[in-house]
């Protein structure tokens, strides 16, 4: 029987891409361009890691120390992602 996580690691890459993306674009208003192609490409790498296969992991492989880092950062960097998208909202907003 497989370990079924709350959010999957794949997901978590989509949401601190699509987040970094997003709070790129934010960047724009108040750091300018070059810091807006920083954070795009940034996502866009996080976005582009979402296809690691956990679902066709076998158990071994899902319980190794290494996935478990992985998956811990995989929450850092989506937590961190939407912080940063709020932090630029409240710039853009205030």
């Amino acid at each position: 029987m497989k370990k079924r996580h709350i959010i999957p690691i794949e997901k978590l890459h989509l949401i601190a891409g699509f987040s970094l993306i997003l709070s790129g674009f934010l960047a724009y208003f108040t750091d300018g361009f070059e810091m807006t192609m920083s954070w795009v490409i940034f996502g866009a790498m996080y976005i582009s890691m979402s296809d690691i296969g956990e679902g066709d992991m076998s158990e071994e492989k899902l319980n190794h120390t290494s996935h478990t880092i992985r998956r811990l950062f995989g929450y850092v960097g989506a937590t961190f992602s939407l912080v940063l998208v709020f932090f630029y909202l409240n710039k853009f907003f205030l």
